[in-house]
């Protein structure tokens, strides 16, 4: 009886193959050992058909496993961004007064205006967390009132909605009133820095200049501040 059994399976092994099913299918199907699948099957050639269907088979499980690990991966990520958002707690005056001085130094180097501190407070960015976290700055460590900061924008076309689309954008970040924003240049920024020019073309809402009248005086403070962590770090 377990012969025929046996003999049975065989055919329905040997039917399946012949229709183009992989060796996944079939045991799946029957379920029993690749190593008696392949047994089995030794000698029986497929047609082109045949082989063709197998072919796109393995792209579109390969293509599937890549999807999965993808997604996996995406989850794991999404996991741990999760958990280290929790390390942080409340930011500190101490902790916010060292942010802003490390942005600031980040800024001048890709500027390349590591001299240039007689036009004082030039920050510039197209990151809305970014610009939160030095407006931040400004009102709460260097004591700047709001009557003192310029913003000015930059795009890259000169149409309405643009520039409308722009103001609000930058309004709601900043939490400044949209008449705080006259200043709309169209023209890309002046400097060498490609990090600096990527960030300018790749963002639709323009970028953000920071300026505070009359701050010569703050600026040549972080550039003593930012010389303080230089000579601590060769401590």
């Amino acid at each position: 009886m377990s012969q025929y059994i046996e003999k049975y399976k065989k055919n329905i092994v040997i039917d399946m193959r012949k229709r183009g099913f992989s060796y996944s299918e079939i045991q799946n199907s029957i379920h029993i050992p690749k190593s008696t699948i392949a047994y089995w099957l030794q000698g029986i050639k497929l047609t082109s058909s045949q082989t063709e269907r197998l072919k796109n088979k393995r792209l579109e499980t390969i293509r599937a496993n890549s999807e999965k690990r993808k997604l996996k991966t995406q989850e794991l990520i999404k996991k741990i961004k999760e958990s280290s958002a929790k390390d942080i707690n409340k930011i500190s005056k101490r902790e916010l007064w060292l942010m802003g001085i490390v942005l600031y130094w980040r800024e001048r180097l890709l500027l390349n205006n590591e001299n240039d501190l007689r036009k004082g407070i030039n920050f510039m960015s197209s990151d809305p967390y970014l610009v939160k976290l030095f407006l931040k700055w400004l009102q709460e460590i260097g004591n700047i009132t709001k009557e003192e900061i310029i913003f000015d924008i930059f795009l890259k076309r000169n149409k309405k909605e643009d520039i409308d689309g722009a103001i609000n954008y930058w309004s709601e970040v900043s939490d400044f009133p949209k008449n705080n924003f006259i200043h709309v240049y169209f023209q890309k920024i002046k400097t060498r820095a490609k990090a600096k020019k990527a960030l300018f073309l790749g963002s639709k809402l323009g970028l953000l200049r920071i300026r505070v009248r009359a701050s010569s005086g703050l600026v040549r403070q972080i550039a003593g501040w930012i010389k303080g962590i230089q000579v601590k770090l060769l401590l």
